[in-house]
């Protein structure tokens, strides 16, 4: 009679045969799915037992029951029969209650399908809408199905693209037929008529958009720049970054400066880049016969959007609008070119939500679901998951409720000018009082868990306070071994996004006297060469001093020579230069540390303390000082060694939180007006918030932003000339939305004549464009 083998497993978790009395035994095992019969003895050779040779003679072993639904076999002995029969009875039960909550999600499913909109929703009940659904998830749920089940099966076809995989690096992610971009045949290549690239249809405008892949080989590459001039747009929008998760998501399909793409030429005219993206200006030339032309081509590239994740819903938006703003002040008969890596969730999240923006602006409606379901007819996983359809809503959502566009320079004066008004006042203080409570329900607290670092054991006494702490995604970590914590990396300091770039501030607290040592440890690890005290001492032993005006000081591994010191009305500034100290471990050892030496490294860093500001006192007592500190910071930042401008600029005040936002906030609004020429405050502090919500007192700290900011415009003279420069365009009939001349806005006449004449334009164009072809017909 043959020995029936059981399968077990060893502690390494890799399965084996049990061994029988010629076989090895190798340690202890156990029996898989959890079993907590175990095998007696530690000997090599196997130990007999009455269940372990139950279960080698029987006719039916544990691995010949696993799975089974019989009683196990009357013949096993009566303590191993009674631990298969409950092994036997849990696996029924735990069956019985995945099928129960199988059989509930389905009926929960199947309700949420029969409750999606019907009809459009009014943009002043969107919010309570969205705010609705959240509550109940499965609601998106039941949309996202029924999306997934509108789809055409005999229309949505991909035969073509499928008989090219090599022009596919996605073959999950084809064109369908119907609606593919065509381009026209090359002669030496049977194939060039295609390209992984489909129309799609907005609310207003049939194909409004393409979408298409990214750029993964350079013949692709060509390929890519064919099909712009082809189609004839002005605007690209690329929503993956170049380099994500370890590898290459799209090649750099653009030149620094110029590079030809078959009988293409590409210029890179202009670059600015922004904290969440970058805007590029690109030249495309074509030689057609003897005749040469030229087209302006815009790139917004969006690099918040990483691999497996979600943006800032502000940054989203804020691309969108850059976008349309472009588009709308240059139109062409043409569709706006969108890709993300794969040309499928993130721009169907793109497309979404200006789509149904534009239906907004055209009927005060919104129309998510019914929009979706067109982009799954359009192009394959463009709506790809319920997290990102549930994105689209949230994105919507805010979209519809901060409806707050940023004002031209000019017209900080004017608004100044509203509030000095009695009969103005009321209006303006319930604008501001909007915008407040907008911030409020925007800004997100954050969770213990999003700051577990500040929280842990050994970190709770370097924070002042314990409900302000830096999340862990956004706080510097340090990497200098300084200090006996056990936890050297962290300090209560937290990274916020400026105008033009990411991390340009370091927002922190004033050290205690325990963390000294980590204050100066964040400066040279983060290269940090300008730091901005806003407030002033106080009690010396409850804010020790940190730097002195004269000599050499050691701090932790650290040596801070002060160069020099100078004394101003409003502050004080201290050059300081930050060297490192290293031993030798036989010295550290042998208490030697007149062998310290200096790392060759050595950190150059200004240290501007605030005077003017009292410490009684939310906002200074007037602008010029606080401007004057600005002014220096930044005239420091750009004439400083080692690039500076690169490296993030630290910002502190007594308890990290006040004051700080007031100094950021202005940086931020006086890059835009120096970039953009224009003004956004209320989108700089919901920036601001993101990784410490506790910026800006609404109060009184929002309201002197906005003075500030006027102080700053009246006293360069650069701006005004700007705006004249503005001003005389649109008194001349040139130009299109904006102010008027003099600072105020067009009369009604005058938008009129312009709308006409804009449409009367596109007639003239749409005209030229259909002659042509007809030519070409003919």
């Amino acid at each position: 009679m043959s020995v029936p083998s059981v399968v077990v497993i060893q502690n390494e978790g890799s399965p084996v045969t049990a061994a029988t009395d010629d076989e090895d035994s190798r340690g202890n095992g156990h029996i898989r799915r959890g079993s907590s019969f175990r095998r007696h003895g530690s000997s090599r050779r196997s130990r007999s037992t009455p269940a372990a040779d139950a279960i080698l003679s029987g006719e039916e072993g544990i691995a010949s029951h696993r799975g089974s639904r019989k009683a196990p076999p009357k013949d096993y002995e009566p303590g191993l029969r009674s631990m298969l029969y409950g092994l036997h009875q849990r696996q029924e039960k735990e069956e019985a209650e995945m099928k129960k909550r199988q059989k509930k999600q389905l009926v929960q499913e199947e309700k949420a399908m029969q409750a999606v909109p019907t009809a459009p929703i009014d943009a002043n009940k969107f919010v309570a809408y969205v705010t609705e659904r959240r509550k109940k998830r499965i609601l998106f749920k039941g949309e996202y199905l029924m999306i997934n089940r509108s789809i055409d099966a005999a229309k949505c076809r991909c035969d073509v693209g499928s008989t090219l995989t090599e022009r596919n690096p996605y073959p999950d992610t084809l064109p369908y037929d119907y609606n593919r971009v065509i381009l026209p045949r090359l002669p030496c290549d049977e194939n060039s008529h295609y390209v992984n690239a489909s129309y799609v249809n907005s609310w207003l405008r049939e194909k409004a958009y393409v979408v298409t892949q990214a750029v993964r080989t350079k013949p692709m590459n060509v390929e890519f720049w064919r099909m712009v001039w082809e189609l004839g747009s002005n605007c690209i929008v690329m929503l993956t970054k170049v380099f994500d998760f370890m590898r290459v998501m799209c090649l750099q399909y653009w030149p620094l400066t110029r590079f030809t793409f078959g009988d293409i030429e590409v210029e890179t005219v202009d670059t600015h880049t922004y904290a969440h993206f970058v805007i590029r200006t690109f030249r495309l030339t074509r030689k057609i016969g003897e005749n040469q032309e030229s087209r302006i081509v815009k790139h917004f590239h969006f690099t918040e959007w990483e691999l497996d994740s979600f943006p800032y819903i502000s940054a989203f938006i804020e691309l969108r609008r850059r976008v349309r703003q472009f588009t709308d002040k240059n139109p062409v008969d043409a569709p706006i070119i969108v890709h993300c890596s794969n040309g499928a969730g993130r721009s169907g999240a793109f497309l979404a939500l200006d789509a149904n923006l534009e239906l907004m602006k055209k009927t005060g409606q919104l129309d998510v679901y019914e929009y979706a379901k067109t982009l799954v007819n359009s192009r394959q996983h463009l709506i790809d998951s319920v997290d990102q359809y549930q994105f689209i809503y949230e994105a919507l959502a805010e979209a519809v409720m901060c409806n707050v566009q940023p004002i031209q320079m000019h017209q900080l004066k004017n608004r100044s000018s509203m509030y000095k008004a009695k009969k103005n006042r009321e209006l303006m203080e319930s604008q501001d009082n909007h915008e407040n409570k907008l911030l409020l329900h925007l800004t997100h607290p954050l969770r213990i868990g999003d700051c577990a670092g500040g929280h842990r054991l050994e970190n709770r006494g370097k924070n002042r306070d314990v409900m302000v702490v830096p999340p862990d995604h956004a706080r510097p970590y340090l990497q200098t071994l300084h200090g006996e914590s056990k936890d050297y990396t962290y300090i209560n300091a937290v990274e916020v996004d400026g105008f033009t770039r990411k991390a340009e501030f370091i927002v922190t607290e004033w050290p205690k006297q325990s963390t000294i040592d980590s204050f100066w440890t964040l400066i040279y690890d983060h290269s940090c060469h300008t730091v901005v005290n806003l407030s002033n001492q106080g009690n010396p032993r409850q804010y020790p001093t940190f730097i002195h005006n004269k000599g050499k000081a050691n701090y932790g591994p650290f040596i801070v020579e002060v160069i020099n010191y100078h004394q101003y009305p409003a502050m004080t500034s201290h050059m300081v230069k930050v060297m490192k100290r290293t031993f030798m471990i036989s010295d550290i050892m042998s208490n030697a540390a007149s062998n310290q030496q200096i790392d060759t490294e050595v950190r150059i860093c200004c240290v501007i303390q605030v005077r003017m500001w009292p410490i009684e006192n939310k906002v200074p007592l007037s602008t010029t000082g606080l401007m004057d500190v600005i002014k220096m910071a930044r005239s420091w930042r750009r004439r400083a060694p080692d690039r500076p401008e690169s490296k993030p600029t630290i910002v502190m005040s007594h308890n990290g939180v006040s004051r700080v936002g007031v100094y950021i906030g202005a940086n931020i609004c006086i890059d835009q007006m120096d970039t953009d020429h224009e003004v956004d405050v209320f989108h700089a502090v919901k920036m601001m918030r993101i990784n410490r919500p506790q910026l800006i007192d609404m109060k009184d700290e929002y309201k002197y932003l906005y003075d500030l900011m006027l102080h700053w415009y009246m006293t360069n003279p650069e701006y005004r000339v700007h705006d004249k420069d503005i001003s005389d365009d649109e008194s001349g009939g040139g130009g299109g939305g904006g102010g008027g001349g003099g600072g105020g806005s067009k009369p009604p006449s005058q938008r009129q004549s312009l709308r006409d004449k804009d449409r009367f334009l596109r007639g003239q164009n749409s005209i030229r464009k259909d002659s042509r072809k007809n030519a070409e017909n003919s």
